[in-house]
């Protein structure tokens, strides 16, 4: 069943194999068929011959009906993309191909991560007669990668973007909107008369505001906008895709009066307002950097005029609204 590959750098099982005797063989495709992970073989044509009992399991198929069918990953032969024809050239000339796949059990249940090598087997006389597949579950793994990468990027209060995170978004989003032209918007808010609450009523409330606020931000946004949190009571959004600089302003005024409706938060009835400063590019600035300090500044001056208004950078003298 086992046949000699020629190519290095393939899943260490095959490896493994690889350099076993052939008197050893049987024994170690007895331990193939009872691995844990999942495995198959199919001949050239991508048929499946050979599965082993973690791969039925998986499948939710019998054994019988598995055998002779296209094997699913082989399948990838036939999507449109340059990436896996150049991928599965390399694989018909002998080297393994190596993909991440998500599958889902056919009788259901959470789709599952694979890393899957496949690798061609070669007869004697140098031509490819069966792939060996091997798929390894990495869900968990998977799983708390991305868990601790939404740790390093959102803040763990409100579950928004933090500050450096927004910082990586909006320079993206501007080399969208130069390489695809239109208009896009950078808002600070800063929060009127926070303190009080948090002097007042005490921290826990401090922070169920501040969550309250974050799904105000939330619901009063597009689809496809982005929020952050950027540190105490301060906020900032991107604003993307707009028609034109006027809807920015709209935008702002909507937030400015989705935050002045008072809050219930244990059976307190809070009301605060906010100060929001807006930069728009490209009128306001070319670059990430510059975005931002002309809207902490617009912000500052509503600010330093009372608070409860919008300020837009391009304006003349940063004018407010309330």
């Amino acid at each position: 069943m086992l046949i000699s590959t020629a190519h290095s750098g393939r899943h260490p099982m095959v490896q493994f194999l690889q350099m076993q005797p052939i008197a050893q063989q049987p024994l170690l495709a007895k331990a193939l068929a009872a691995t844990g992970m999942p495995a198959l073989i199919a001949d050239a044509r991508g048929k499946i011959v050979w599965v082993n009992q973690a791969f039925v399991a998986f499948s939710g198929d019998p054994e019988q009906e598995l055998l002779g069918q296209q094997a699913p990953i082989l399948r990838d032969r036939q999507r449109d993309s340059s990436e896996y024809a150049r991928a599965w050239r390399a694989l018909l000339r002998g080297h393994e191909l190596h993909n991440e796949v998500v599958a889902s059990h056919r009788n259901g249940g959470a789709p599952c991560t694979f890393d899957e090598f496949i690798t061609p087997l070669f007869n004697e006389t140098g031509e490819i007669t069966h792939f060996f597949v091997i798929r390894h579950d990495i869900t968990q793994r998977k799983q708390h990668s991305e868990e601790i990468q939404h740790l390093a990027d959102h803040d763990e209060l409100t579950g928004l973007l933090n500050r450096s995170k927004f910082r990586k978004e909006l320079a993206s989003a501007i080399e969208r909107a130069r390489a695809h032209p239109c208009t896009l918007a950078t808002l600070f808010i800063d929060l009127d008369h926070f303190k009080p609450v948090n002097d007042t009523l005490g921290h826990d409330v401090g922070d169920l505001l501040l969550a309250a606020v974050a799904q105000r931000l939330r619901n009063a946004v597009r689809n496809g906008d982005q929020i952050a949190r950027c540190g105490g009571d301060e906020f900032a959004v991107i604003l993307m895709d707009l028609p034109d600089a006027s809807v920015a302003q709209a935008l702002a005024a909507k937030l400015q009066m989705a935050l002045s409706r008072p809050f219930i938060l244990q059976s307190h009835r809070v009301t605060i307002s906010a100060s929001i400063g807006v930069a728009i590019y490209p009128r306001d600035g070319q670059d990430a950097r510059t975005l931002l300090i002309k809207a902490d500044r617009s912000m500052y001056q509503v600010k330093h005029s009372g608070g409860n208004g919008v300020a837009v950078a391009s304006l003349s003298n940063g004018t407010t609204r309330r």
